[in-house]
C-alpha cells in the first residue's frame, strides 16, 4: 500500500501562477496576496487566498487544534486534489508544535481492502505471530508506525460498515490491539485525514462520521472562479515545460478554449489534455533546434469543441487577451518531482548502470529490464492503433528513408510471421530514426551493451526472423544492426502479431493473493473436482501494489497458450494490474474479489465446457453480480421466455399459444417476448431477464444452449406433449427432479448448536458420525486435519468446507453443522456453518449440486434461521 515517510509534493490541486509568465504580470490570476509564515506550505494550493481560503484556514486549524490535531475528512469529485490537500496538511503539520519535524504519514487506500475486513485489521493493526496460517513473525501495523503522525484514509467511503467500526476504538481513545492479542493493548496517537467522493452522509455510518469533527469540501474545477481555472492551465504548462527543457508559446487562442472546455475528471482530466496539446507541439516541431515550442491552436483535439462555454464572460476573455510564453528557466516551487521520458536507449542505460552498481546480478538486471522494455513496446502498440498518422504525416517526421526502410523490415517479416500487424511500421521508423542518430559518432556509447537473452529464448520464432531480416536490411540499407537491435526487432515482431496466429492451447487460470491464500483456494478447488489445473501465486501480506504487478504480468506471460488467461485475485490492490494485462498481446482477463467458489466455477467451465474465454469470464462476473446484487429468486417474478429473431412476430403468436394452454397451471407466472437481435448472444439476453424474474423455461425459433434453463424449441410447444412438458416445468418451479443432496445428507448428519464450540469439536463429531455409517475409514479425520494445515477452507460469507482424501470414501456423505456462535476458522475469518464434504471421485453431480446451494445467499440464510436439524433437511431437499 505504500510506505511511511514524507510525500513528495504534488501538483494535484494546482499552485500560485509561476513568476516566469510572459507578458506581465498583470495577466496572472493571483490575488497577489502574500501568504503569512506558517500558512505559506498551502500557498502552493490554487485558489488558498480565493474560493478555498476558507477551507484552507479550516485545514490549518484542525492540524494546529491540541494536542495532535483534529480528525478531518475532506470531500469532492475525482481529480480535485484532495490527496494534494492531505498532503500540504501533513507539511505544514511538520512545522507546528503539536508534531515532530520527522513525523510519518501514510497514504492508505480503502479500495483495497473494501471486500476484506480481515485483511484490513492486518494491514492497520499489525498481527502477533500465530494470529493465523502463514503469520510466521511479530508483524506493526500500519497505525503502530504512524505513532505522532497522519494516516491518510484515501477513498475512504469503500470501506464496509465493519471497516468503519474497526477504527472507532483508535479514533477514540488512541488504543488498539494486534491481530491475535487479547491481553496487550498498545496505544497510538494518530491524526486521522480521510477522503471521499461520495455524499458523506450517504456514504459513511453516523457514528463513524461523528468521530471526525472536521469537514473540509473542494469544488469541481467548473466551479472555481475564472484566475483560479487559468492558474491551473498555466501550471500544468509550466510542468510541461520542466519536462521538455523547452519554452512553451501559446497563442491566445489555446487559451480561450482551454478555459472554454468543461472538464468533467476536473484536475486530472485538465493535465491530460494540455500533456497531449504539448506532446503533439513536440512531435510537430522535434526537427527543429529552437528553444521554443509553438503549441499551434490546430492541434487541440476535435473533443475540445465540446465545452461548457461557448462564449468566454468578460473576466475570463481579459485572462486570454494576449499570448503566454511558459519559461522553463526557473522552476517553480511546486513542481512534482518527475522522471525525464528521455530516449529508451538511455533509460535502459541509466537503469542497468545503476543496478550494476548496486552489485545486481546481471540475469536479475535482464528480468527487470525486460519487463521494463515489454511495458514499454506494448505501450508503442497502443499508441500506434490510436495515433491515426497518415504515412505522409509520418515521412515529414522522420524522412522517407526510414519509413521505407520500416516498410521493407515489415514486409520481410510479414511473409514469415503469420499475423503481423502493418501497425508496427509507425513505430519502428521513429524507433530505426533515433536508433541511428544514437548510433552515428560522438553519440555512441562504448561498454554498454544490454544483452536481453530471455528475449531471445522466449520468442525464438520472432528471433530467428529478426536477425534474417536485420541482415538482408543491413544489405540493403548499408547501416548496421547490433545484437541489441535484433532483440528490440525481435520484440516488435513480437508484439504486433495478431492473437489468429498464435498457437492454439488452453484457457489458463491464475490465481493470486495476499497471504497463503491462493495456494489453498485452489488446492481446495483442485482436490473437489479431482483435477490438477491452474497455478497460484501468494503474495507477503507486507507486499505493496507496486511490487506485485511485474511479478503478475510475468506470470501470466509464462503460462498462456495461447488462448489466454485469466487471473482471480482476492483483493482489490490487483486492480491496477489491469492496465499492464490489457497491454499483453494475448487474452487476459482479471477478475476481482475472488472466493473459492469462483475458483472452482472458473476451473470447470475451463476443463469441461468449449466457452471462449470473454464467455467463462461474463458468466463468472454474472454470478457475483447475482449473489452481490440480484433479488432472491423468491422476491422475483416467474416468467416463461418467447424467443423469435425480432420479438414481435412468432414469439407474440407462441406467447398467445402457451397462454391459452397452460392457463390451468400459470398462475402467477409471465409470458415475455424478446427477439434474437436484442443481443448478439441470446444467453445473456437470459441472465438480463434473470435480474429480475425467475424464468422457468424458455421457447425459442432457434435452439440455444442455455445452462441451468429449460430449452424447447418452438415446434415442440405447438404439440400435446410439448405442453405436458412445459406444465412439468412450470409445477415444480421451486425443486429440481433428481434429488441428488438427499442421497448424501441426512438428520444424522446435521447438527445445530446454540452453545460455543471448538473447530476441533465440529469436526470429530461430524466425522465420528460418518465413521459409525461406514461412510468413511477412520483414517478420514486425519487427512481432514492435514488439509486444514495445508490450506483455508473457509469461503466467503461465514461458510467453511472442510474435507478429506476421497480414496478414504466408501460412500458419499456430506455433515451439516449450524452454530448460534461464530467461531474462528482459520486465525482470521469466522465461520458458523460448516459442511464437511466426504465425496468419491464419482460424486462430480453431487459437487455441483452442493456447489449450486452454498452459492445462493437465500438458502444460506434461510438455513441461518432454522431452529432444528428436519428445518435444514427440507431446505436443503427442497433447494435441489
Amino acid at each position: 500500500p505504500g510506505t511511511v515517510s514524507p510525500p513528495q509534493d504534488a501538483a494535484c490541486g494546482g499552485a500560485v501562477p509561476p513568476r516566469s509568465i510572459s507578458p506581465s504580470q498583470d495577466t496572472a490570476p493571483s490575488s497577489g496576496a502574500v501568504p503569512p509564515p506558517a500558512a505559506s506550505v498551502f500557498a502552493r494550493f490554487i485558489g488558498w487566498d480565493g474560493s478555498m481560503s476558507r477551507q484552507i484556514k479550516k485545514a490549518q486549524a484542525a492540524v494546529l487544534y491540541p494536542p495532535n490535531g483534529i480528525h478531518t475528512l475532506i470531500h469532492g469529485p475525482s481529480g480535485v486534489g484532495k490527496s494534494f490537500l492531505a498532503e500540504l496538511m501533513y507539511q505544514y503539520a511538520r512545522t507546528t508544535g503539536n508534531f515532530k519535524p520527522n513525523m510519518p504519514f501514510y497514504q492508505f487506500n480503502c479500495a483495497d481492502y473494501a471486500e476484506n475486513p480481515q485483511l484490513l485489521l492486518a494491514q492497520l493493526f499489525g498481527y502477533r505471530k500465530g494470529a493465523f496460517t502463514g503469520a510466521t513473525e511479530e508483524k506493526k501495523g500500519i497505525v503502530e508506525q504512524c505513532d505522532g503522525g497522519i494516516l491518510f484514509l484515501d477513498e475512504v467511503h469503500r470501506l464496509p460498515p465493519e471497516g468503519q467500526e474497526i477504527l472507532f476504538y483508535l479514533m477514540d481513545k488512541g488504543k488498539y490491539r494486534r491481530l491475535g492479542e487479547v491481553e496487550v493493548q498498545r496505544k497510538s496517537q494518530v491524526m486521522v485525514i480521510a477522503a471521499t467522493t461520495e455524499n458523506p452522509e450517504s456514504a459513511l455510518l453516523l457514528t463513524f462520521r461523528r468521530r471526525i469533527p472536521m469537514e473540509l469540501s473542494i469544488p469541481p474545477v467548473s466551479e472555481r472562479p475564472w484566475p483560479e481555472k487559468m492558474a491551473l492551465i498555466q501550471d500544468t504548462f509550466m510542468q510541461e515545460c520542466q519536462r521538455l527543457k523547452k519554452r512553451l508559446a501559446v497563442p491566445k487562442e489555446v487559451l480561450r478554449r482551454l478555459m472554454r472546455k468543461d472538464y468533467p475528471g476536473n484536475v486530472g482530466e485538465l493535465k491530460s489534455v494540455v500533456q497531449v496539446l504539448c506532446a503533439k507541439a513536440f512531435l510537430e516541431h522535434r526537427s527543429e533546434d529552437g528553444e521554443e515550442i509553438p503549441v499551434d491552436e490546430e492541434l487541440l483535439a476535435d473533443g475540445m469543441e465540446h465545452s461548457m462555454f461557448s462564449v468566454l464572460p468578460a473576466e475570463a476573455e481579459k485572462l486570454c487577451s494576449r499570448d503566454m510564453v511558459f519559461s522553463y528557466d526557473e522552476k517553480p516551487v511546486y513542481a512534482p518531482q518527475r522522471r525525464e521520458d528521455g530516449n529508451l536507449y538511455e533509460e535502459l542505460g541509466q537503469q542497468y548502470d545503476a543496478m550494476r552498481a548496486k552489485g545486481i546480478a546481471s540475469q536479475e538486471i535482464e528480468e527487470i529490464l525486460y519487463d521494463r522494455l515489454n511495458s514499454q513496446m506494448s505501450r508503442y502498440v497502443k499508441e500506434a492503433g490510436e495515433s491515426g498518422f497518415s504515412r505522409e504525416e509520418l515521412l515529414g517526421i522522420v524522412g522517407e528513408n526510414y519509413v521505407q526502410m520500416a516498410t521493407d523490415l515489415y514486409t520481410f517479416a510479414a511473409e514469415r510471421l503469420p499475423g503481423l500487424s502493418d501497425q508496427m511500421i509507425f513505430p519502428l521508423a521513429i524507433h530505426l530514426h533515433m536508433d541511428q542518430q544514437r548510433l552515428r559518432p560522438g553519440n555512441r556509447r562504448e561498454g554498454r551493451e544490454i544483452r536481453l537473452e530471455n528475449v531471445r529464448e522466449t520468442y525464438a520464432a520472432e528471433y530467428e526472423v529478426a536477425a534474417e531480416a536485420a541482415a538482408w536490411a543491413g544489405k540493403k540499407y548499408y547501416v548496421e544492426f547490433t545484437q541489441q537491435e535484433i532483440l528490440f526487432l525481435t520484440m516488435y515482431f513480437q508484439k504486433f502479431r495478431r492473437e489468429a496466429a498464435r498457437k492454439d492451447g488452453k484457457i489458463k487460470v491464475l490465481v493470486v493473493s495476499h497471504g497463503p491464500v491462493a495456494s489453498g483456494m485452489l488446492q481446495v478447488a483442485n482436490t473437489i473436482m479431482g483435477v490438477r489445473y491452474g497455478e497460484s501465486l501468494d503474495f507477503d501480506l507486507s507486499e505493496p501494489a507496486a511490487g506485485m504487478r511485474p511479478a503478475v504480468v510475468r506470470k501470466v506471460r509464462e503460462m498462456d497458450e495461447g488462448k489466454g488467461v485469466i487471473v482471480l485475485a482476492d483483493m482489490g490492490t490487483l486492480v491496477n494490474v489491469r492496465e499492464d494485462l490489457e497491454e499483453l498481446p494475448f487474452k487476459t482477463a482479471l477478475i476481482g474479489r475472488t472466493d473459492t467458489m469462483m475458483v472452482i466455477e472458473c476451473i470447470r467451465r475451463t476443463l469441461w465446457t468449449d466457452d471462449s474465454l470473454e464467455e467463462i469470464v461474463e458468466e463468472l462476473d454474472d454470478r457475483r453480480a447475482f449473489r452481490e446484487s440480484v433479488r432472491p429468486d423468491h422476491q422475483k417474478k416467474k416468467a416463461v421466455v418467447c424467443l423469435c429473431m425480432t420479438g414481435d412476430g412468432g414469439a407474440v403468436l407462441l406467447k398467445n399459444h402457451l397462454q391459452e394452454r397452460l392457463k390451468s397451471c400459470l398462475g402467477d407466472v409471465e409470458i415475455l417476448t424478446r427477439g434474437y437481435l436484442e443481443e448478439t448472444d441470446a444467453a445473456h439476453i437470459i441472465r438480463k431477464l434473470s435480474r429480475s424474474y425467475r424464468i422457468l423455461a424458455v421457447v425459442g425459433t432457434l435452439t440455444v444452449e442455455l445452462e441451468d434453463c429449460f430449452f424447447m424449441p418452438y415446434s415442440e410447444a405447438l404439440t400435446a406433449e410439448g405442453i405436458k412438458k412445459l406444465r412439468k416445468v412450470i409445477k415444480k418451479t421451486t425443486q429440481f427432479e433428481n434429488n441428488c443432496l438427499s442421497q448424501v445428507i441426512t438428520e444424522e448428519n446435521i447438527h445445530v448448536h446454540s452453545g460455543r464450540l471448538e473447530k476441533e469439536q465440529v469436526i470429530d463429531e461430524a466425522v465420528e458420525i460418518m465413521v459409525r455409517q461406514k461412510a468413511v475409514r477412520p483414517e478420514f479425520l486425519l487427512s481432514v486435519y492435514k488439509r486444514e494445515g495445508m490450506m483455508t477452507t473457509f469461503l466467503k460469507g461465514g461458510i467453511a468446507i472442510p474435507h478429506g482424501a476421497p480414496n478414504l470414501v466408501t460412500k458419499s456423505v456430506i455433515s451439516v453443522t449450524k452454530l448460534d456462535t461464530p467461531i474462528v476458522w482459520d486465525g482470521v475469518n469466522m465461520a458458523d456453518l460448516i459442511f464437511v464434504i466426504a465425496l468419491n471421485e464419482n460424486s462430480r453431480q453431487i459437487f455441483e449440486q452442493f456447489y449450486s446451494i452454498i452459492s445462493d445467499e437465500t438458502v444460506i440464510s434461510q438455513i441461518r434461521e432454522c431452529g432444528d436439524s428436519q428445518e435444514i433437511l427440507k431446505i436443503l431437499c427442497k433447494s435441489t
